[in-house]
């Protein structure tokens, strides 16, 4: 950041993120700014953090290794995900066809929800509801079929904002 800095310091896209770490002063100098580091922010944060240790006898490079376990954690908070939220902790079937059926439902429910996280992300709806609210509100949503035509009613106005974060059309 610093570097980013020393080449743009007063580059507005970067404003907050200097103005948090950085202490930039106008020079009459030709990089126009000198710059240093807030060092008191940086201890703060410093203090706050934790490290992390990778060990393998295979990965020689970090960056591989860091990839490698963040793809693995996303497996295992999937996993995650099917007991606590889809309630797959214990199957409680008898036969084996039903139990992968009901995994199989599991999995088809995890990829719908990771789908609609990701959509939330995208569009910034988390700063307005919850994953669970989101579900509620378009559970509300009615569908009646007038001459084999579908229309949804009524449509709030919370409603078309996720139906257009998942670029559904919906009836005026």
């Amino acid at each position: 950041m610093r570097e980013l800095a020393k080449q743009a310091p007063f580059d507005k896209r970067y404003e907050a993120e200097f103005k948090k770490y950085l202490v930039i002063r106008k020079a009459n100098k030709p990089g126009g700014a000198s710059v240093s580091m807030r060092e008191d922010v940086l201890e703060k944060e410093l203090r706050h953090t934790g490290w992390m240790v990778l060990m393998s006898n295979h990965i020689k490079e970090a960056g591989e290794a860091l990839r490698i376990y963040r793809a693995k954690d996303v497996v295992e908070k999937g996993f995650l995900r099917l007991k606590n939220n889809l309630d797959l902790n214990r199957l409680r079937v008898h036969g084996d066809t039903t139990m992968r059926g009901k995994v199989f439902m599991g999995f088809i429910a995890l990829i719908m929800l990771s789908h609609i996280h990701q959509v939330m992300l995208k569009a910034g709806l988390y700063k307005t509801m919850t994953k669970l609210e989101l579900i509620r509100y378009m559970e509300k949503l009615k569908v009646q079929y007038i001459k084999d035509d579908r229309i949804l009613f009524p449509v709030s106005k919370v409603q078309k904002t996720i139906l257009d974060a998942f670029g559904i059309k919906y009836p005026l």
